[in-house]
């Protein structure tokens, strides 16, 4: 009998481990009660300098990595003010090598970059000459065509918010005059223009002016101005107006500006999206107050930068819970990865930590996906809920510790499970299959990162496992030949075992 429960006690072990774990939190996810729609993750498009020996090698590294395994589906492409100006100053600096500071081509560059020359006196009239999109074309051409490709192979859409830059505070020796509302609105229909004409690109989104608060000429009713003046070109030109704004650095002057902005008659109608960056006047109260302005005027949010390793999965969570964010930026393209480009035509590329863990919301959670509750009976366990266009649901959960997880609430389906630590990357356990009022059950050993999602949408292929009539088909099998060892050895019986 001692020998038979050698393998009794085992066998229901094995089937104690498939069949059920006892979880110590509980998050229920209910579909019925639904947030934001999302509008994609966001990088800036930069790559590297266009001088750079390593560019093409990184380039396609990046791009293939960002849209095949991390999930990034919108891009801001930037274009600077001073585009609009009688030199091709952009031209002028790759000629040279795209030389860095403090070498007087460099510096030429940089105090030129914003400056503008004005291409007529007529806003009503394009004078071709008087813009150089060099930089603009170089970026599309090298870096926008490529990623749009790839995301289409993928049946999905590139969304591409253009970004008007103009840091004006840089300019030495020149004029700006894009604060004229006229002025800027024709900067923006040659902009347009140009893309449809050159490469058949509209863009999604147009941001007006990125952090307007480090710009002296602009406010927050400048904004709503050349929102009007803008939008009235565009549709007088076949083109359907949609702003992202204001971008603030300070969430705090976010609120300010957009209210300003929107007091500006006619303004509101065109406006689709509320965005801030997190440099300064970080808070819940202002987080909570940009989003209840979004939903009280129909509009989504996003945090569209806060760079250098700051966008934390934890940073993540918060935008898109108390923020109601529909996309969210917390890089560059380059700054998804670490690169040694010691071979320039080789580097090796690997995922910095911030990206580990927020490709567990970027692979799963795609454009189109309504955020649903979902909430936890734990304080350290914060979960996020997700229906994407296909039906899948994603269940995402920020842990503070580990432990076992149960996700009730969804429905019957098969569902895979893949975990991120400080010290594991990219987990699979075995996939899940539930009935109608069944819950998953997941468990992840530390701090860290756990997603629940609906196999076969969008992941790696499935992890193999047993059914519950395969387990108990094995435990009967391996009882069947504990029960006829224990008989052999009790008749002293030296035959073969068929076990």
């Amino acid at each position: 009998m001692k020998k038979l429960m050698r393998w009794i006690v085992p066998a229901l072990a094995i089937l104690t481990s498939y069949v059920h774990v006892t979880a110590q939190t509980v998050v229920t996810v209910d579909p019925a009660v639904t947030y934001q729609t999302m509008r994609g993750w966001e990088v800036t498009s930069f790559v590297a300098s266009a001088c750079d020996p390593s560019f093409a090698a990184l380039r396609d590294a990046y791009i293939d990595l960002a849209v095949n395994d991390i999930g990034i589906d919108r891009v801001r492409l930037e274009v600077r003010s001073g585009v609009e100006n009688s030199t091709d100053y952009y031209a002028n600096f790759v000629a040279n090598g795209c030389p860095e500071p403090p070498d007087p081509e460099y510096l030429t560059w940089r105090h030129n970059r914003y400056a503008t020359v004005n291409d007529n006196a007529d806003p009503g009239t394009i004078n071709w000459n008087g813009f150089h999109f060099t930089e603009l074309d170089w970026t599309v051409e090298h870096i926008i065509l490529p990623w749009k490709q790839q995301v289409e192979a993928n049946g999905e859409s590139l969304f591409i918010n253009l970004n008007y830059v103009a840091f004006t505070s840089q300019i030495e020796g020149g004029t700006y005059h894009h604060d004229a509302p006229d002025e800027y609105a024709e900067f923006v229909l040659a902009t347009y223009l140009h893309l449809q004409s050159e490469y058949a690109l509209v863009p999604d989104t147009w941001e007006l002016v990125l952090e307007p608060d480090n710009v002296s000429q602009w406010n927050g009713t400048l904004l709503g101005q050349a929102i009007v003046a803008t939008a009235a070109r565009l549709t007088a030109n076949g083109f359907t107006p949609s702003f992202v704004a204001p971008s603030n650095t300070n969430m705090g002057n976010a609120i300010t500006y957009f209210d300003q902005m929107i007091a500006v008659p006619g303004a509101l109608q065109y406006l689709e999206e509320f965005s801030y960056h997190r440099y300064g006047g970080v808070s819940l109260a202002n987080l909570q107050a940009i989003a209840d302005r979004a939903v009280q005027n129909g509009l989504s949010t996003g945090m569209l930068e806060w760079w250098f390793d700051n966008g934390t999965q934890e940073v993540l969570y918060e935008d898109l819970t108390i923020g109601r964010n529909s996309s969210w930026q917390g890089s560059v393209l380059s700054g998804l990865f670490n690169a040694d480009t010691s071979d320039p035509d080789n580097p090796v590329v690997t995922y910095r930590t911030n990206t580990k863990f927020n490709r567990q919301y970027f692979k799963f959670v795609r454009q189109g996906a309504v955020r649903v509750d979902a909430l936890s009976d734990t304080a350290t366990v914060h979960p996020i809920a997700f229906v994407n266009e296909d039906g899948g649901h994603i269940v995402v959960v920020n842990a503070d510790s580990g432990g076992a997880i149960e996700i009730a609430g969804l429905p019957a389906g098969t569902y895979g499970r893949k975990y991120t630590t400080s010290v594991e990357y990219d987990v699979d356990l075995t996939d899940v299959v539930i009935a109608d009022g069944e819950s998953v059950d997941a468990t992840i050993p530390q701090a860290g990162v756990l997603t629940v999602y609906t196999r076969g949408i969008r992941g790696p292929e499935p992890v193999p496992t047993l059914s519950v009539w395969g387990i108990l088909i094995l435990l009967l099998i391996i009882l069947a030949c504990g029960t006829h060892i224990a008989r052999a050895s009790a008749s002293q019986r030296r035959h073969e075992s068929p076990c």
